[in-house]
């Protein structure tokens, strides 16, 4: 009877039957695109926080890199303070030894002045270099400048002039 009313029955099943087949097969497919979905929303949502950390290690490092330019110049400055301080304490130091060197020489034994050789005389008296000790005429040693050894300025001869002006300038 009931193929009375419908003559293809087996037709139209066979059609519901891969109808059937096909809807399956569309549900299982929208499933997985579901789950890619999901999937590439929760990536996104990782990309965005990495994104986010990323600007903020961008930040941080051009901080640190403002940091790091501030303490170079501090370090450079510094080294140049110590380049001076070194320079400052070797001049120091010769001073120092010229000082201890400089013993004064014997009236007695000198006889010529230690740099011009000219003789000494009753008209041309000898003179002590504060700076070395050494024995000159006057010529040789008019010259007067303040020493570390001295509150004012003291006779120099001409050797250690043109040496302590060197020095001075220098620094």
């Amino acid at each position: 009877m009931v193929n009375a009313f419908f003559p293809n029955s087996s037709a139209l099943e066979t059609d519901l039957k891969i109808e059937r087949e096909w809807r399956g097969t569309l549900q299982k497919h929208l499933e997985t695109e579901k789950e890619k979905v999901t999937r590439l929303q929760n990536e996104h949502k990782q990309l965005k926080e990495v994104s986010k950390e990323y600007e903020a290690l961008k930040d941080r490092h051009k901080s640190l890199q403002g940091t790091c330019e501030d303490q170079e110049k501090a370090l450079a400055e510094l080294g140049s303070h110590l380049s001076e301080s070194k320079l400052r304490m070797e001049d120091l130091r010769e001073e120092q030894l010229a000082l201890k060197e400089a013993q004064w020489a014997d009236d007695k034994e000198v006889i010529a002045c230690r740099n011009c050789t000219k003789p000494f005389s009753v008209s041309r008296r000898k003179h002590h270099c504060r700076n070395c000790g050494e024995i000159f005429c006057n010529e040789c040693s008019d010259n007067k400048m303040p020493l570390p050894s001295s509150a004012k300025a003291v006779r120099v001869c001409d050797p250690c002039q043109t040496k302590l002006l060197q020095r001075y300038s220098a620094n």
